[in-house]
């Protein structure tokens, strides 16, 4: 079966059509590559890569490290594909990620591990968004009761059981998907200028 990575490869070799792209990883290993499976690519080239008219889809979330030899790229685009670049030679136009990516990126690749059944890691990066969920809940309460200690419920106190279900639920990509909307929902509580983007990323993996 064909699989998205090789489309994908294919799609930066025509984008990129002056650059060396040398895949890596489980791409050039047929028998370990999946659906869940990111793809690997190397990029060596003398001009700016503009990530944005190369990959096909806007970018959900990302991660960047640079050296003095490298720019070490992690992508998830909006369609759920995951990409790692890894550039020489000139660096990539990355835009500037959302307030939320870390969430994203997290949820991103917690949807990836439930979908091989690595239950460990996936709740384990799943737990670390629903804390941030609860914060901002209690932010919430603390805003609307006007003080930090509460000896009784408040209304923010509901949203616990949200997260209880959430977790009672067989685990898998859906649950990081029901995550991320939680935490969307919590801060939309104390952030007004906040924009989820439920469309992308671990949606549509």
């Amino acid at each position: 079966m064909r699989r998205w990575q090789i489309d994908s490869l294919a799609e930066l070799c025509r984008g990129l059509p002056d650059a060396e792209v040398t895949p890596y990883g489980s791409v050039v290993e047929p028998d370990s590559l999946d659906s869940w499976s990111d793809l690997d690519v190397a990029v060596r080239t003398t001009s700016v890569v503009d990530l944005g008219s190369v990959l096909g889809a806007r970018i959900w979330a990302s991660q960047t490290a640079r050296d003095a030899d490298r720019q070490v790229i992690r992508l998830v685009l909006e369609d759920g594909r995951r990409i790692d670049l890894t550039i020489t030679g000139a660096e990539a136009d990355v835009p500037a990620p959302a307030s939320d990516n870390e969430v994203r990126f997290d949820a991103a690749l917690a949807a990836a591990r439930f979908g091989r059944g690595n239950d460990l890691i996936g709740l384990h990066l799943v737990l670390g968004i629903l804390r941030e969920s609860l914060v901002h809940r209690m932010v919430a309460a603390d805003r609307r009761e006007g003080r930090t200690h509460h000896r009784h419920a408040t209304a923010q106190d509901a949203h616990a059981a949200d997260v209880a279900a959430l977790l009672r639920a067989p685990l898998g990509p859906a649950t990081s998907r029901g995550a991320y909307e939680l935490y969307s929902a919590s801060r939309a509580e104390v952030d007004p200028e906040f924009v989820a983007a439920p469309e992308g990323g671990v949606i549509a993996s």
